[in-house]
């Protein structure tokens, strides 16, 4: 594995300046002033770039990554959707790590292609899928693994907030690409959902609100091994954020974004309310963790908290349900809120 060329801190280039790098990346290795003040901006809106470099003291910024292909041992990728492909890629050819923000690709030979060129340089790709790192989802996956609440037979996904992300393009809302809930959340839902089954469920059904332009609702019906999986995505109305987990012997529960606790409901009656050891305290806080591992990728050839090659299997999931997906039967919002009742 390619480490870091110099003796000291890494130097590290983040490409966008947009609203996850300015309130994620940014706090992130300002905890690192070594990396900080090697660290290069890149973004093609020269105000912005100076705004957000001025704002965290960074001495450098430029407005074409071209510039410092070669020149960086890291790359942070933190732009729109379409273009986390080929920036990817091209620092991956120059033999520069890269952490990129979620989703990895637009597609699953994007995302392999990725991964394969990763190899080749003797680098790595790594991703933004956060979720990965809550203590209460890796109990999740023990639990399942060890059949504590034996075969599963059920699991409901539910994940919505209204859109209120600060975004500095508006790019979510482009329909250069598709860009909508399904891609968004959908990125961090769906790899839960294949990490926990370890596998890739079938498509039963897929339907959003689309009318052509960019989903705000998605409902999935999955199916995997005897087990039914229904996901509900919402930017439209902040929903239950819950998550359950039906087997033949009880039942887990938890919240989407609760990463430190989680319940067991068996059959007999008895509940387990269990409490996990957490240092995070805020959700950021695994940004920091994300990003203080990336920095350790590179200039101490650790190994990345979520490797690339981890979630093709999801984004072969969000492709397939975009291909087969069917508009809601209308008044759709009322249709789909008895459904979310089953």
């Amino acid at each position: 594995m390619r480490k870091a060329s110099l003796s000291n801190a890494p130097r590290i280039a983040i490409i966008g300046c947009g609203a996850i790098a300015e309130s994620y990346h940014l706090p992130a290795i300002a905890k690192h002033p070594s990396v900080l003040d090697r660290l290069v901006l890149v973004d093609t809106d020269e105000a912005r770039a100076q705004e957000v470099a001025s704002k965290f003291d960074v001495h450098n910024y430029v407005c074409d990554y071209h510039e410092v292909l070669g020149q960086v041992d890291g790359a942070i990728v933190a732009v729109p959707h379409r273009l986390h492909y080929p920036i990817s890629m091209d620092f991956l050819m120059k033999g520069v790590h890269v952490l990129c923000e979620k989703p990895l690709a637009e597609s699953s030979l994007e995302a392999k292609e990725l991964v394969a060129q990763a190899k080749k340089s003797g680098v790595t790709i790594s991703v933004n899928n956060t979720r990965r790192l809550f203590p209460a989802y890796s109990r999740v996956k023990e639990l399942i693994l060890n059949q504590t609440i034996g075969d599963l037979v059920s699991i409901k996904y539910v994940d919505g907030e209204i859109f209120q992300w600060p975004t500095a393009s508006g790019f979510y809302f482009k329909k250069s690409s598709p860009t909508g809930v399904l891609l968004d959340r959908g990125a961090h839902g769906l790899d839960t959902i294949c990490w926990w089954l370890g596998g890739k469920p079938k498509v039963v059904s897929s339907e959003n609100d689309s009318f052509g332009g960019v989903e705000g609702v998605a409902l999935l019906r999955l199916e995997h091994d005897g087990c039914s999986v229904k996901i509900k995505l919402s930017w439209l109305s902040k929903l239950q954020n819950t998550y359950r987990i039906v087997g033949e012997l009880g039942m887990i529960e938890g919240g989407i974004e609760e990463w430190a606790r989680v319940t067991i409901a068996y059959e007999s009656g008895r509940t387990e309310r269990i409490k996990l050891s957490s240092k995070e305290r805020v959700y950021n806080d695994f940004g920091n963790k994300i990003v203080a591992n990336f920095i350790d990728v590179v200039s101490k050839g650790a190994r990345p908290l979520v490797p690339a090659s981890e979630v093709i299997l999801s984004i072969e999931l969000i492709e397939e349900c975009y291909r087969t997906a069917r508009r809601f039967r209308m008044p759709w919002y009322e249709a789909l809120e008895v459904l979310d009742g089953n």
